[in-house]
């Protein structure tokens, strides 16, 4: 079985550590899985160009495969790169979400004008770097995370996506400007699609939701796991060491994680966390909060209307180079998880892993991966999530027992499983195209 698993996301890494996002490690550690398995003839490609940048991250993971087997231009330099990317760039802009005949039409054109020109530039590799010879059913194409692209779409190939949520489509008020085009053009493509590839079975049923191009029967449920960046840490010096460079003291502080932004629901952890009547009680007690920066204004947002002294109970500790990741995890008096909704919640899984008892919202996906080692709360009611956090906070002894429950559950999630998973995806078109 021969599948082509596209590594096009992987690039972005290259130039910033931020890039490692959820989705980033999902894709990297299937692939990682997927290099050793020996029951399927594993292709490489990156049909959306970012080619130096690619090679950079191929030859830092130490993945060197013969050329046969990576479908990546050959003839490749920053400057090709660089007129592929505004090309792309022109193309997303012509796709047009309310207008699909004249966006279809203009598209059309435009390619019909630009590419004979890109030709001549030697970017045939870019335009069409997965071979006539290859777009056959004895081929699956699984895309990651971005839209296929049209000469694929239309060929003979096995096609295969993986769609993480429709948060942006069901949600849109949690999202600002396009960032629910990846989305809904994956939606869009269904009907040329195979098989879809999701994370959880929330997911799946929203998925359900919004198209009718695709059957129950042809989404598969493959469950994430957390990376083995997360551990317990044991070292008491490590942990302090890290906490030191925050301003934070082991077992004073309740961490959180997650972009600045409304989906989050930071808003209502920190007022849930600076409503505790108990914590006058604990002086050195803070709400530590790992991830970017989201919304540009949110921060102030979050904290204006707050005292100093309250201001200073909340730590937003930013970016986390992956070192730093168990550390911070392993020195918390426990985890708190309040999103609206997740398409899985690797998160509170991570915490699990590194022995941290978590407190978790009730909503989507989450009670799907937490199941009984988590304590949850409704991520709408503040007084409630309140109350949650003072349960854990009181009692020592119920935090030892979660801790341990979280633990031996995020030993169910592992990415050998996951693999597996994606490999039955591949062949059920396998076989139904033979």
């Amino acid at each position: 079985m021969k599948v082509i698993y596209d590594i096009s996301v992987l690039a972005w890494s290259v130039k910033s550590n931020k890039a490692k996002t959820g989705i980033f490690r999902v894709i990297e550690n299937v692939l990682f899985q997927l290099l050793k398995d020996t029951s399927i003839e594993l292709y490489l490609s990156s049909i959306h160009g970012n080619i130096c940048d690619l090679r950079v991250y191929l030859e830092k993971q130490g993945i060197r495969l013969n050329d046969q087997f990576l479908f990546i231009p050959k003839n490749y330099s920053s400057k090709k790169d660089l007129v592929f990317k505004y090309y792309q760039w022109i193309l997303n802009r012509l796709d047009w979400k309310k207008y699909p005949f004249f966006s279809e039409l203009l598209k059309s054109i435009f390619t019909t004008l630009v590419d004979p020109w890109l030709s001549l530039l030697g970017l045939n590799e870019y335009l069409r770097p997965i071979p006539n010879a290859a777009l056959t059913k004895e081929f699956i194409f699984h895309s990651t995370f971005l839209p296929i692209t049209k000469y694929i779409l239309n060929s003979d190939i096995g096609k295969i996506v993986t769609i993480y949520d429709v948060i942006s489509l069901l949600y849109p008020q949690y999202f600002e400007g396009n960032q629910d085009e990846v989305v809904w053009k994956l939606i869009r493509d269904l009907n040329k699609i195979d098989s879809v590839i999701t994370i959880s079975e929330y997911s799946k049923k929203d998925i359900l939701l919004c198209t009718n191009s695709i059957s129950k029967k042809q989404i598969y449920v493959t469950p994430l796991a957390a990376s083995n960046l997360f551990y317990k840490e044991i070292s008491d010096k490590k942990i302090n060491k890290v906490l030191e460079n925050f301003g934070l003291i082991q077992g004073e502080y309740i961490l959180s994680v997650g972009t600045l932004e409304p989906r989050k629901n930071l808003k209502n952890t920190i007022n849930a966390f600076l409503a505790m009547e108990c914590l006058t009680d604990y002086p050195e007690l803070k709400l530590a909060l790992i991830g970017g920066k989201g919304w540009g204004t949110e921060r102030e947002k979050l904290l204006g209307n707050f005292t100093l002294e309250q201001r200073n109970r909340i730590v937003f500790i930013g970016f986390v180079p992956d070192e730093l990741f168990s550390p911070i995890y392993s020195g918390a008096m426990f985890f708190v998880y309040m999103s609206f909704y997740e398409g899985f919640g690797l998160p509170p899984l991570e915490a699990m892993q590194c022995g941290v008892p978590v407190l978790v919202s009730n909503t989507s996906s989450l009670p799907e991966v937490v199941g009984d080692s988590g304590i949850y709360a409704d991520p709408n009611d503040v007084s409630e999530i309140t109350r949650k956090m003072e349960i854990y906070l009181r009692n020592g002894k119920l935090r030892i027992i979660m801790a341990t429950r979280a633990f031996e559950r995020s030993k169910l999630y592992n990415w050998e499983k996951t693999k597996l998973l994606s490999i039955e995806a591949y062949l059920s078109i396998y076989e139904h195209n033979h």
